[in-house]
């Protein structure tokens, strides 16, 4: 049976010397590996049809439950150019394609996963990247998945954050934010979350867009605070490697990554 949707092309690798597997995303049949004959080779029809993080439209044959399914035409609706020449978008959007791939089981279908990425490439191409913007896309990927950290409310007696030079907990493991007083007495994992950037996370939570994250200016001590406390929560609650994560984030702060 030939069927068609759209996908985004998350990684490709070859398995021969002139075809690829091509690991997708999709709306409507989740992730999907499809093969795709020949296309390494000079004259291939699929040379230029298809490459990382483009939209493209798919037409395969579907054998569900046997194995690879075999790719009949690819045609590019976005190509989002501008990741193939901006060296610190291309690498939160490695990141990102990588991690949806980690998380998405193969065929389980999820559209909000897919707009997600979908918006955050586009993004990405059209404005270029910027560290509150990956941060803001880690929040709205865990709100899409169920598991956001409460951050609104203490976790212990359900106080709103009020204005304070202390610093409160987040209790990743918890899952959200405990005021001054009941961090102290908390026995269970934390770390320090100061009031500024509780202030950030709530505002970013809040937000329908990602225009306040792209807007936001951090000081070192914020971008390095929330790259912290974003990580231990997203590995714990995904229970996946942050794999590119610390590349993409040094590429943007203009650091090299770092030595092995």
């Amino acid at each position: 049976m030939i069927a068609k949707t759209e996908a985004i092309v998350l990684r490709w690798y070859p398995v021969s010397e002139s075809s690829r597997v091509v690991s997708w995303l999709t709306p409507d049949r989740g992730r999907l590996a499809t093969l795709i004959k020949g296309s390494q080779r000079p004259k291939s029809a699929f040379l230029g049809q298809y490459d990382l993080f483009q939209t493209c439209e798919v037409l395969y044959y579907a054998r569900p439950h046997e194995g690879l399914m075999i790719t009949r035409e690819v045609a590019p609706i976005k190509t989002r150019d501008r990741l193939r020449t901006d060296w610190r978008a291309c690498g939160v959007a490695s990141y990102l394609a990588g991690l949806m791939g980690r998380i998405t089981p193969p065929e389980a279908i999820h559209v909000g996963l897919y707009r997600l990425l979908e918006q955050a490439l586009d993004e990405l191409a059209d404005e270029g990247a910027t560290a509150p913007l990956l941060f803001w896309f880690e929040l709205r990927l865990l709100e899409t998945l169920g598991l956001a950290p409460r951050l609104q409310r203490c976790l212990d007696c359900g106080c709103a954050p009020q204005p304070s030079h202390k610093p409160g907990g987040f209790a990743y493991a918890r899952g959200g934010w405990l005021c001054p007083a009941c961090n102290q007495r908390d026995r269970f994992e934390h770390v320090p979350l100061p009031p500024d950037v509780l202030a950030l996370l709530v505002s970013w939570q809040r937000a329908a867009s990602s225009r306040s994250a792209r807007t936001t200016r951090l000081t070192a001590r914020q971008n390095a605070d929330l790259e912290r406390l974003l990580g231990l929560f997203l590995v714990h609650h995904l229970e996946q490697p942050l794999t590119g994560r610390d590349i993409a984030l040094d590429l943007l702060a203009r650091r090299l990554p770092h030595a092995a």
